[in-house]
């Protein structure tokens, strides 16, 4: 599993918000332990890793003397190979953002849970949110890979999350001399890609079907590609 990378991640977010990390944690072992206790070592399982600033009342972002750590695991079941060869559709959610909230991984899922629900109203698997300005930002859960002029893409926008999924991707994708750049994007530059990929520590790298919509290329082969690179750097890790 990626288990550094989603920490640092989860540090840099506690020191924008002042709250002290808990840097002694041996977390390998406590997820070992957490795994083992609940029969979830022997299959895919999902970890969440919460901290929170436990009692502080006052305004603002106060300080925490005793924040509280939550970690915990659920059983997953992954998409079908089905759906992996044939892909999702997906729409735009039309309420856009821009907001540095969105670069940190929150409690605070109101706006992305309603995103969800309009896709799954919509008969769609996932939202694409857009920033203020029009400009693609990310999935509702997930980051987004694109390939264009045999290149692989990925927003760079102000309230996107920091994908741990896509740092893996790039760091794979180096060692085979291959790129990912993140670069600003428009929705005619999903629409007109070679194909597209919803990405996250879960899903790996799901592909795009349709897109409001419009039918995307599916290339089985780049998926199996992907997502075969994205295991090779979860085993070095």
């Amino acid at each position: 599993w990626f288990l550094e990378e989603p920490l640092a991640r989860l540090s840099a977010s506690a020191r924008a918000f002042r709250l002290p990390w808990p840097g002694a944690v041996p977390w390998r072992e406590r997820l070992d332990r957490l795994l083992k206790a609940n029969n979830l070592h022997s299959g895919p399982a999902a970890v969440k890793i919460i901290l929170t600033r436990g009692e502080a009342p006052a305004l603002g972002l106060p300080a925490a003397s005793f924040p509280t750590l939550i970690i915990s695991a659920r059983a997953y079941v992954p998409p079908s190979a089905q759906e992996y060869a044939q892909g999702w559709p997906v729409v735009y959610f039309p309420e856009r953002r821009t907001t540095f909230l969105g670069r940190h991984k929150s409690l605070n899922y109101l706006f992305y849970l309603a995103a969800r629900q309009y896709a799954l109203d919509a008969g769609a698997k996932e939202a694409l949110i857009l920033e203020a300005d029009g400009s693609v930002s990310e999935g509702a859960a997930t980051s987004l890979v694109l390939r264009q002029d045999d290149r692989y893409l990925t927003p760079r926008a102000p309230s996107a999350l920091p994908g741990i999924t896509l740092e893996a991707l790039s760091r794979g994708l180096a060692r085979q001399g291959q790129s990912l750049l993140w670069t600003p994007l428009r929705p005619g530059d999903l629409e007109g890609a070679q194909g597209l990929w919803l990405a996250n520590s879960l899903l790996g790298l799901m592909p795009v079907a349709a897109l409001a919509g419009r039918i995307l290329p599916v290339a089985p082969e780049l998926t199996g590609s992907l997502n075969a690179i994205l295991a090779g750097e979860a085993r070095r890790s």
